[in-house]
């Protein structure tokens, strides 16, 4: 600070023990108002640092009044923006993720006049949705790993397959069958697919069921239901698939 701001090194040790203080928010305010120590003494007789001691206090008895206060902690080391932010300022923090913050924000009372013309005092808040991925990336190969279940890529939650030639559009009818009745699902776009890599695809996506026939079920007016978990596979009319399938998803 006092290389890279100028700052007198009297002022940037004064300021060292400010950003000391961190804790829960009543707690520390009152310790900010209270405590016998020349700097907070100093710092609460400035107008613009009263004021501010004074608007937290009134935002913590709001916090406190919708029960969010236990879930908050007054940081003074925490610094943004100091060329638009004019109040509180705020990060938030997943107990755990170890990313750092994944959401911050505050109060600006210029930023938005700057391009409207005419002041408008206003509250913000950013989310870094990177940071919020690779959180729920981390988790969600956790729980993978320990209980075997791939990641699902995808929230489908049938494939229909078809074994044998010409079946494109066989496939196509039942899944708007699918869709209609507010099941997910999705069909191959290659003509003639290989049963092998329809499962194998079912398999790497998570996709818990497939709705399978050939020729011979068509002829019946059947098709197959297979669930990929259980390794289970049923034969059903084509007119009882949506109800038997509701009854396993």
């Amino acid at each position: 600070m006092v290389e890279d701001k100028g700052l007198a090194g009297e002022a940037a040790d004064k300021i060292g023990q400010i950003v000391g203080y961190h804790g829960h928010p009543k707690k520390m305010l009152e310790t900010l108002k209270t405590e016998s120590n020349e700097v907070l003494e100093a710092l609460r007789t400035h107008p613009k640092a009263k004021a501010a001691l004074d608007e937290l206090s009134l935002l913590f008895d709001f916090l406190e009044a919708m029960n969010a206060l236990d879930r908050l902690s007054l940081d003074m080391s925490l610094a943004r923006g100091l060329d638009y932010y004019t109040g509180v300022i705020y990060e938030a923090v997943l107990i755990g993720g170890n990313v750092g913050s994944i959401a911050a924000g505050g109060r600006y009372d210029y930023l938005v006049g700057s391009f409207a013309g005419k002041d408008i005092p206003a509250v913000g808040v950013s989310i870094g949705i990177e940071r919020v991925y690779s959180i729920i990336e981390a988790k969600l190969k956790e729980e993978s790993k320990r209980t075997g279940v791939p990641i699902r890529s995808t929230d489908t939650q049938v494939l229909v397959s078809s074994i044998g030639n010409g079946m494109q559009k066989k496939r196509m009818e039942i899944a708007d069958l699918l869709w209609s009745s507010g099941i997910s699902a999705e069909f191959g776009f290659k003509p003639n697919p290989k049963m092998g890599d329809q499962i194998n695809y079912a398999l790497e996506n998570g996709i818990p069921f497939m709705v399978l026939f050939g020729e011979e079920e068509i002829a019946e007016n059947k098709v197959k239901i297979k669930d990929m978990k259980e390794r289970t596979e049923i034969s059903v009319e084509l007119s009882s698939l949506i109800e038997e399938l509701k009854k396993l998803i």
